[in-house]
């Protein structure tokens, strides 16, 4: 944990950038590379008239490490990302805050 869900990016992109990333988010937030899990999601876009052209979307689920953070991480990720799209692309990185009580692991709460 922390859990990052990936969509809107190519897969041999996101593998370009997959460890630095890691390595920076892993610095920030003061957590083992080891502990983080990237998903890369192939996704089609569809919006009035059929397929969209995809963006970049983080959805990022871990357990809350404040706004600060949050801000530096979602930087670390528009530094990465944003030589690999086109210009004025827009890159989104959601936080989803877990809650300790709904954590578990192998049947077992943390």
């Amino acid at each position: 944990m922390p859990h990052i869900r990936v969509r809107g990016l190519a897969f041999d992109e996101l593998e370009s950038i997959s460890d630095i990333l890691i390595e920076n988010l892993a610095e920030i937030t003061d957590t083992p590379n080891s502990h983080f899990t990237l998903e890369y999601q192939a996704t089609t876009y569809l919006a009035v008239g059929g397929a969209s052209p995809a963006y970049p979307f983080f959805d990022v689920l871990w357990f809350d490490r404040g706004d600060e953070v949050k801000r530096k991480v979602a930087l670390i990720i528009e530094e990465l990302v944003r030589p690999l799209v086109d210009s004025g692309q827009d890159i989104t990185v959601l936080f989803h805050d877990l809650q300790g009580k709904d954590y578990y692991e192998n049947g077992e709460h943390f």
